[in-house]
This record gives C-alpha cells, sequence and structure tokens, in this order.
C-alpha cells in the first residue's frame, strides 16, 4: 500500500537519477573505452616471468607488444629497406607510447631471423606502453597504426600492424560499434514479443517505457561507478550489463503485467488487482534478481580478468533492476 502511495515520487526519483547521471556522467560505453583494465591474468607465473624478462633487459614493462609486417608482391630490396626503415625510426622516436623496437632486419646478421623464407616479407617487433585490454595499449596501437599510415609505401608493398595486443583493441572497437546494433535488436524482439502477448499497443508502450527507465538507470549507475574508479570496466562487461538490464527488466515487467492481467480477468477492480500482483510477484523478482547478483558476485572468485570484471558491473546492475 505504501509504495503504491508513493508511487509519483518513486518514478520521479528513478527518473531524475536516470536523466543526472546520464547528463554527468559519460556513457557506459565512453568510460569503458577510457578506464578499461588488463585483460591479462598479472598474478600468473607466465606474465610475471615475461615482464621479468624486460626488466632484466631494461625493454618494457608491459604485456603489450604488436608486429609491424612487410609483405611485398615480389622479394623485398632497397626500397622495401628505405620504407621499413622510415617506419622503425618513427616508431624509436615515439616514446609515449612505444617502449621497445626490436629491429632485426636492419642488421645483416639477425635479417634471416625476422624475414620469411621467400624473401617477400619481413616484420619487426614492437612492445607498446599499456597492459593488454587498457586504454593506454589501445591509445598505443592507434598510434603504431598512425605512424604506419603515415608513411607512404613503395609499390607492390603492404604494411599491417598484427598481434594480440592489436586483436584486443580491435574487439574493443567492434564490440562498442556493435552495442547500439544489439540494443536495437533486442527492442525490437522484445516489442514484438510484448504485442504477441498481450496484444495491446498501451501495454507494449507503457513495458517500453518501465524497460528504458531500467536500462538507463542501470547504465548510469554503472557507468559513474566505473567513472569514479570503483569498478573496471571491459566491452565484455558493457556487453553483459546491456544484454542482463534488458533481459531481467523485461522479465519483472511480464511477471507483473501477467499476474495483474490474470488477476483482472477474474473480475478484480485495478486496486485490487494490483495488490494481488504485487504480492505475488514482488517475493519472486526479489529472490530471481539477487540469486542473479550472487551468481554474477562469484565471479569475483576466478582469476581471469576475462570473467572478473563482469563481478561488480552486472551484480549493480541487476541490483539496479
Amino acid at each position: 500500500h505504501l509504495i503504491r502511495v508513493l508511487s509519483l515520487p518513486i518514478i520521479l526519483f528513478w527518473v531524475a537519477l536516470a536523466v543526472i547521471l546520464g547528463t554527468v556522467t559519460p556513457s557506459l560505453t565512453d568510460v569503458a573505452a577510457s578506464r578499461s583494465v588488463p585483460l591479462s591474468p598479472q598474478n600468473s607465473e607466465s606474465y610475471q616471468g615475461m615482464l621479468n624478462i624486460g626488466k632484466v633487459f631494461q625493454q618494457y614493462d608491459s604485456d603489450s607488444s604488436a608486429m609491424v609486417v612487410l609483405e611485398g608482391d615480389d622479394k623485398l630490396g632497397d626500397s622495401a629497406h628505405k620504407y621499413y626503415d622510415d617506419i622503425v625510426a618513427k616508431l624509436k622516436a615515439d616514446h609515449e607510447h612505444v617502449q621497445n623496437v626490436q629491429d632485426f632486419w636492419s642488421d645483416p646478421l639477425t635479417a634471416a631471423g625476422s624475414q620469411s623464407v621467400d624473401g617477400r616479407a619481413a616484420y619487426v617487433q614492437i612492445f607498446l606502453n599499456g597492459s593488454q585490454g587498457t586504454s593506454a595499449s589501445h591509445e598505443s596501437v592507434a598510434a603504431v597504426r598512425h605512424i604506419v599510415d603515415s608513411v607512404p609505401a613503395p609499390p607492390g608493398i603492404k604494411a599491417h600492424v598484427a598481434g594480440t595486443t592489436v586483436l584486443n583493441a580491435d574487439t574493443q572497437v567492434a564490440g562498442h560499434q556493435s552495442m547500439a546494433t544489439m540494443e536495437l535488436v533486442s527492442v525490437g524482439v522484445i516489442i514484438v514479443m510484448i504485442l504477441f502477448i498481450y496484444r495491446s499497443i498501451v501495454t507494449m508502450l507503457i513495458s517500453m517505457v518501465i524497460i528504458g527507465l531500467e536500462l538507463f538507470a542501470a547504465q548510469g549507475v554503472t557507468a559513474t561507478a566505473g567513472y569514479l574508479n570503483v569498478i573496471g570496466l571491459t566491452p565484455y562487461a558493457v556487453s553483459m550489463v546491456t544484454m542482463l538490464a534488458l533481459a531481467a527488466g523485461t522479465d519483472y515487467v511480464i511477471f507483473l503485467f501477467g499476474r495483474y492481467h490474470e488477476e483482472r480477468s477474474k473480475g478484480l477492480s485495478r486496486e485490487d488487482a494490483y495488490y494481488v500482483a504485487y504480492h505475488g510477484v514482488s517475493h519472486v523478482i526479489l529472490g530471481s534478481g539477487l540469486t542473479i547478483v550472487g551468481a554474477c558476485l562469484c565471479l569475483t572468485m576466478t582469476t581471469l580478468p576475462y570473467f572478473q570484471s563482469m563481478a561488480l558491473p552486472c551484480a549493480i546492475s541487476v541490483l539496479v533492476i
């Protein structure tokens, strides 16, 4: 009864929260792009061993690396070497993003080790600033690509930037670009489903307003927590937060509306149907939500950052919903 009496202030509070956080805090995607956390398990022996190699040889202090691969239609000649030297010189001059350049192809003694057997390809390995998955690492990858693109290539020769770190950076870009499409398709499926079940445009519109408010509030609170460095974010966490918010929000709306329509079909008044629906569904929603939150929090006990970084963002978003 108290919730029904205070329904307007409660609705205004969540609307205000979603609007204020959406205005003051950058979007969840932007926060994840600027405050991404490392994806490598930094406590593993292999990771520590790799960093120790970089420390002992005074070459690098991160796990981010890339390769610039030269590929020619024919055997690489003097023009390819000149092209390679120009790229390497610019890479060595970029101390902000590049920590070390392993230039073997310029030395005749080591050139064979970084050149293909047919002589049509060669590479140089680069160690970059920032741990894999972080914003600093993505910026370093972008800087390397800019350097390679800024040097004119001779005819018949192409340069490619490759490596695991580059793949991680591309994954982040692909993830952010696909978010809008994923949200649009999900919303379309939800609209069709609600129209098919209830056959009412009014019910569909009310449902979508509620689901949209839940989504914006969940994203806003999660983005604020990430912006304040309370939690870490990755592209995978952002996708999971969005999908969980849409899925859980839709389920809970259907729970309430379904029970309400059931009681109305029995002849109950609107107010009585509301009370019966609320008392019959509220504990189910609470139990379901807390179960999901608990399952998400269990991910904090994993060692892989891929899973660990999803724990708090997903738990926070479900709690908000």
